[in-house]
């Protein structure tokens, strides 16, 4: 009996090792973007990464990265660092530029696209891996703008997720203000059926998937499931309770298709 204990304890104890080696470092790091602004990012590099992404949290995009990598408002993107890595994705969480504090009226600006072209390539200094924008409600512009601006040089693809479609409030910034016509690499919608904020209405979804006339490859994945309410913080509009389920298929998703030929 206590040979067959101390075989289970070791097992354990490789098990918690396994896990542990492979948990990403978080890292904190801050670059120049433009003349005299800088953006504080959080950096996590997956063990065997096979992509990259900069995640775009929604609301006004202030997240407050503290000096240790820990973020005041963790959410489905902004908390998503070990999920991602995790799924072999090495990400980098932006906070807002050092001259705004939130990101109103900004997203689908030059100067939004300048600082997120910083991003991205510094992820390509990092890995030859392709670079994927992903962004969720208000963030969502963020990413569809980092395509429509960059062009050539931005997102190997883009991810959309409980995007914003409708503005009845000022702090609402719809992804479609971006000209989506003009999007040419690989979209991922990802959706909850049952979302209940109101600026991001499910029944919207169909227009939007069909706004991406030029991507080489455009899909929807509808998700259900959850704990439901918290409209638009919280419930399903941040996939609360099944972060790691969409988190895994925004991932292998991205091992699918991020290779596809261009039309």
């Amino acid at each position: 009996m206590r040979n067959m204990l101390r075989v289970w304890l070791v097992l354990l104890l490789l098990a918690l090792s396994a896990s542990f080696t492979c948990q990403a470092q978080i890292e904190v790091k801050e670059l120049t973007t433009r003349p005299g602004v800088t953006i504080r990012f959080v950096y996590a590099k997956a063990v065997n990464p096979v992509a990259s992404a900069v995640l775009f949290q929604g609301g006004t995009g202030n997240i407050g990265i503290f000096p240790n990598g820990s973020i005041n408002r963790e959410s489905f993107l902004s908390g998503g660092a070990h999920r991602f890595t995790q799924n072999g994705i090495s990400v980098v969480i932006p906070d807002v530029p050092s001259d705004r504090n939130g990101l109103h009226d900004f997203r689908d600006t030059p100067e939004h696209a300048q600082d997120n072209l910083v991003l991205i390539e510094f992820l390509r200094k990092e890995s030859k891996n392709p670079v994927w924008a992903i962004g969720t409600s208000n963030g969502s512009l963020s990413a569809a703008a980092a395509s429509t601006h960059l062009k050539a040089n931005g997102p190997d693809g883009i991810v959309l997720t409980s995007s914003v479609t409708k503005s009845p409030v000022s702090s609402a910034h719809p992804v479609t203000a971006a000209p989506l016509d003009k999007i040419k690499v690989p979209v991922l919608i990802i959706h909850h059926k049952y979302d209940g904020c109101t600026v991001s209405p499910y029944d919207a979804v169909p227009g939007l998937v069909a706004a991406f006339k030029s991507a080489r490859k455009i899909e929807l994945i509808t998700v259900e499931g959850g704990t439901g309410g918290g409209a638009c913080n919280a419930g399903s509009h941040t996939f609360l309770g099944i972060e790691d389920a969409v988190t895994k298929e925004i991932a292998e998703w991205i091992k699918r298709y991020q290779f596809i030929p261009a039309r």
